[in-house]
């Protein structure tokens, strides 16, 4: 006999395993400190890699004023100012980073454990199912 509120649970549960879970669920093999830290890292390298090109547009646009001032231009100034613009994109990016990570993590976590409950509850629908099943059939 099928019973309905078994199925209704496991549809729900497949639709998160084909939507949301996919994602969900990489992120839970991790521990909260190693999945932001993670993604710390690749936000490090990406946010490297964006100034890069940045700076490299910048140079590009501003190519003849830099031409026409490179004389009386203090390059060691001018390559802190660099520096520093650069530290504080990085530190806003990672600040960004940790936030949104953060909120993923927990978000995940909260579907698992919803997900985890219905299995749960799934199984102990089917045990049920499996005791009345012989008195069913005995009759």
């Amino acid at each position: 006999m099928l019973n309905e509120e078994r199925i209704c649970i496991m549809t729900r549960m497949a639709s998160y395993e084909a939507g949301e879970g996919k994602e969900d669920m990489p992120v839970k093999q991790y521990y909260r400190k190693d999945y932001v830290s993670y993604q710390m890292i690749r936000t490090l390298i990406s946010s490297t890699i964006s100034f890069g090109i940045l700076f490299l547009f910048w140079g590009m646009y501003s190519m003849e004023k830099i031409m026409e001032q490179l004389a009386e231009m203090d390059l060691i100034q001018f390559g802190i100012s660099i520096l520093i613009k650069y530290v504080i994109f990085v530190v806003v990016y990672q600040v960004i980073a940790v936030i949104v990570y953060n909120r993923k993590y927990t978000k995940a976590t909260a579907g698992m454990k919803k997900y985890h409950a219905d299995i749960k509850r799934v199984i102990k629908l089917q045990e049920k199912e499996e005791k009345l099943q012989p008195a069913e059939e005995w009759e």
